[in-house]
């Protein structure tokens, strides 16, 4: 019989194969557009392309399946085996002429330059209807194909949770909850062969050592990680691997990123040809021209990176990309090149910018949130950042992760350690088992001194001299009731920005604080914005609070630190500020000292902090007897009972006299001791904060507010902005409710009113609540309260009378006091809420304009380190002025420091860039 005259031979249709998954919701889509001329199946190696082909061909109409992968050949080749007639397109279209039925020609493997497919798309009858499987969207010309042409990507052929659910349990036959599916499925992104080998990996294993593999890092994985090299790596030329490999550290990649960091010119069309090749290159959403490589060929490229590199220049490369990653705005990507590097202060910096900037680290990744998950680097910087905020429970866990993933043996006892010292101090957990710590456990030992006998931390021979164990004994020290060997102890560790250094200065300005020594509230603030630049939060909450030792006007802002380290579950921060709020309130005898001191000895008590304890009940004690109170016995006894459990004698012996010398600081015995008791101010029956976060004391009281709910606290807030002010209810809630109807805005408005009206009743202060005139709301005041942006805008009023009248003196006075009252930016609990933006602007702007007058008479007087001081200050109130960064860079050189002036000027440059 002749080729014209042949006949298809019929291929029957075959069974699913054993050990696949039938793709239902698969087929289903690819015969509800049987129709189509073409329909393309596009996806990488392992996407399970040829598996759907066998599947649909046990159904199509008349299945005619071929294999590509050998060009134009193979493709004819395998249809004119299929048609009787000679491997030629003419032949084969001549066959498909003369067939007069349905045909469904299914082509697997199509690579590019195959020219006879795409002339056979084109020119065969409408019978002839082209499924092709490929990995290269560039392997068929899909232009000019008469009738529709459908598109399956690795969208649609990547594996969803169920899918995996079934093939483990219905194929594999192994059980596989809900959550193993979708975590599993999560980590290989939906690559089907990356199942099959994974199930290879444990087909041995039990249940639990199943669920253990499938919950680690995949990359680790022989067959997984073979077949990537095989596969995916393989067919690419060298240089092209070399790139990936290069890359990976990016995490996010465009041409202008890879060129930066390879030093070329081209990485945007290797790209394009990666993404366009299907070599698991993937378009990243959103992006423009932007990829990712899947996350198992990204973590199998990091290990070649190692491989290849050496682990010490991977780790540059790491930082090098994460470099430009800052640059670019990518800063989970930033965050992780950064803890991959080990540079932990760099990656707590671009967590914290990008939390100030886009609201957090996965709402800005480009990459799949598993692969930062799954990240043992990225699980230990997360661990020290929850260490350094005083989340100590929540760090233990993620040292845990870390350490179950780390491979390098020095970074996992490292990340060990510092989990036993974190261990120690979390209440009820490992921190209170029996048995002493490690050796090298610092905080371990400085926990078991904090609980009982510090002395014998005093004593120890400690294996090696170090500025952490120089510290521990400091701790121990003061604990013991030295403060002077303390502070001789802590004082030569007080220079440099790490923990050691920080926590030293910390212990010393409190001792001496404590002590009438030389310290002022300027180095509280300034410890505390050095310890928050450092990322150690808790301390910078403690070294704000600091300053209530020495000024009772700020026990207020002690009050605050203390609500804040309560809200973020910072139990020992809270336990040190309390103790500092506690003092500062008896050396400004004010009543409710005691509360305080009772409350924070019950948190002692609950931490386990027996020591601190024992310190407190005996301020206590002496408080309680110096008001005559009948309660001062009973605490006695109890704090000989405490004193006799943590073997403090000194305390005891030294209480009376300590308890006095925090009550009122000594009188100065010479040159050394500068701290001089300043009189106390009358405490204003009501002062109001607004700059900064909001606050409320009454009579030297903080004003409970979470008493209220959040509707309540806003309204409070605005009639607080507006001190003075009458505002219109329709104003208040246009402001509060917008998107409300008017009549239901108003009822809230009332609700709101009401609960405020009640609970400000409840303090019993003449002239204090909320009135009503008309329709307008106030928030009124007993005379003496203290607001202050009523204050702020009257020191305002004050420094422009000054500059009318000329009057130098008086300008710079009242301009350092604008800048005093300015603690912060108007209301910064309330975010970027519309309804205070504008005045917040206007009073961020007021500041700022003081302060560039304040700087250039400040240099015209001739003194420039003070016109450097006041630039340095009101940058942290507008960083982007322009005007104080070139006031500045002038006072800077006019000193002689140029250096310093044009570093100034280079990071305003790369402020604005980033910006």
């Amino acid at each position: 019989m002749s080729a014209q005259q042949s006949t298809p031979a019929r291929v029957p249709p075959r069974p699913t194969e054993a050990g696949t998954l039938r793709r239902e919701r698969l087929l289903t889509r690819l015969a509800a557009v049987a129709d189509a001329r073409l329909r393309v199946l596009l996806g990488p190696a392992g996407s399970g392309k040829s598996v759907l082909l066998r599947q649909l061909a046990a159904t199509a109409p008349e299945p005619l399946p071929v294999r590509a992968a050998a060009g134009d050949g193979g493709l004819l080749a395998g249809l004119g085996s299929a048609l009787g007639c000679a491997p030629e397109v003419d032949a084969v279209l001549t066959a498909f002429d003369r067939l007069g039925r349905e045909v469904t020609v299914l082509v697997d493997d199509a690579h590019p330059g195959t020219a006879a497919l795409t002339r056979l798309v084109r020119e065969a009858p409408a019978c002839v209807r082209f499924v092709v499987a490929t990995r290269d969207e560039r392997a068929v010309w899909a232009t000019d194909v008469p009738g529709a042409v459908h598109w399956f990507g690795y969208a649609d052929l990547r594996l969803r949770t169920w899918d995996v659910e079934e093939l483990f349990s219905s194929v594999y036959g192994v059980a596989l909850g809900p959550e193993e599916a979708a975590a599993l499925c999560a980590r290989i992104e939906g690559l089907p062969v990356a199942a099959r080998l994974l199930h290879v990996d444990t087909v041995l294993s039990g249940a639990r050592e199943r669920a253990a593999a499938f919950a680690e890092p995949l990359a680790g994985s022989r067959q997984l990680a073979g077949w990537l090299s095989r596969e995916v790596l393989g067919p690419l030329p060298p240089e092209v691997q070399e790139f990936m490999v290069g890359v990976s550290p990016l995490g996010v990649l465009d041409g202008p990123l890879c060129d930066a960091l390879l030093d070329r010119r081209d990485s945007g069309a290797v790209l394009a040809d990666l993404a366009a090749g299907q070599a698991l290159t993937l378009p990243v959403p959103g992006g423009v021209r932007a990829y990712r490589f899947h996350t198992l060929l990204q973590q199998h490229l990091e290990g070649e990176l190692v491989e290849r590199r050496g682990r010490h220049l991977a780790r540059q490369d790491h930082h090098s990309a994460a470099g430009h990653l800052v640059t670019a705005g990518h800063w989970a990507e930033a965050h992780r090149g950064y803890a991959r590097a080990e540079d932990w202060v760099a990656a707590a910096e671009v967590r914290h910018r990008a939390r100030a900037g886009v609201g957090g680290l996965r709402a800005a990744a480009s990459v799949p949130h598993t692969l930062l998950d799954d990240d043992p680097w990225v699980a230990l910087a997360e661990a020290r950042r929850l260490r350094g905020e005083g989340r100590l429970a929540e760090s233990y866990d993620r040292y845990l992760h870390a350490e179950d993933r780390l491979s390098d043996p020095g970074l996992r006892w490292q990340c060990s350690l510092e989990r036993s010292g974190v261990a120690r101090w979390i209440p009820g957990g490992e921190g209170e088992r029996d048995g002493d710590p490690l050796v090298d456990d610092v905080s371990g030992h400085v926990a078991a001194a904090v609980r009982g006998r510090p002395v014998q931390l005093l004593a120890r021979a400690v294996p090696a001299t170090s500025p952490e164990w120089d510290l521990s004994r400091a701790v121990a020290a003061m604990l013991d009731g030295r403060p002077r060997l303390a502070a001789e102890l802590a004082e030569p560790l007080g220079t440099g920005r790490g923990f050691v250094a920080l926590a030293a200065r910390l212990l010393v300005a409190v001792l001496a604080a404590s002590t009438a020594g030389r310290v002022t509230p300027t180095e509280f603030a300034a410890l505390s914005t050095d310890a928050q630049g450092a990322g150690w939060l808790w301390l910078a909450r403690v070294a704000r609070a600091g300053a209530a030792l020495l000024d009772p006007d700020a026990c207020a802002d002690a009050a605050a630190v203390l609500d804040e380290c309560r809200e973020v579950g910072d139990e020992w921060g809270a336990l040190l500020t309390g103790y500092v709020l506690a003092v500062g309130l008896v050396r400004a005898g004010h009543d409710e000292a005691v509360d305080v001191l009772t409350a924070t000895a019950a948190r002692a008590a609950r931490l386990g902090a027996r020591v601190p304890e024992t310190w407190l009940r005996v301020l206590l004690a002496d408080e309680l007897g110096r008001r005559g109170d009948p309660a001062a016995a009973a605490e006695r006894e109890r704090t000989e009972a405490l004193v006799a459990a943590t073997a403090v004698q000194r305390a005891a012996r030294q209480g009376a006299a300590a308890a006095r010398a925090m009550r009122t600081p000594a009188a100065p015995a010479g040159p050394a001791l500068a701290v001089v008791p300043e009189p106390v101010a009358p405490v204003p029956p009501v002062a109001v904060r607004c700059l900064g976060s909001y606050s409320l004391v009454v009579a030297g009281t903080p004003v409970d507010l979470d008493v209220l709910r959040a509707q309540a606290r806003r309204v409070l807030r605005v009639l607080s902005m507006h001190y003075g002010q009458p505002l219109h209810e329709e104003r208040l809630v246009a402001a509060l409710w917008p998107d409300a109807p008017l009549k239901q805005a108003k009822h809230r408005l009332q609700v709101a009113i009401s609960s405020l009206r009640a609970l400000l009743r409840g303090y019993a202060v003449d002239g204090f609540g909320v009135l009503r005139h008309g329709s307008t709301y106030l928030l009124a005041l007993p005379p003496g309260s203290a607001v202050d942006v009523a204050d702020f805008a009257g020191a305002v009023r004050d420094w422009r009378e000054s500059r009318r009248t000329r009057d130098l003196p008086a300008m710079v006075e009242r301009g350092h006091r604008v800048l005093d009252l300015y603690r912060g930016e108007l209301l910064s609990e309330e975010g970027a809420t519309e309804w205070v933006l504008a005045k917040r602007e206007s009073l961020r702007g007021e500041a700022a304009g003081v302060a560039v007058a304040l700087a250039g008479l400040e240099m015209r007087r001739g003194d420039l380190t003070a016109a450097i001081e006041v630039c340095e200050r009101a940058l942290r109130i507008d960083e982007l002025d322009h005007r104080l960064w070139s006031l500045l860079a002038e006072a800077r050189s006019r000193a002689g420091n140029v250096a310093a002036a044009r570093r100034g000027q280079q990071a305003y440059r790369t402020l604005l860039a980033e910006g």
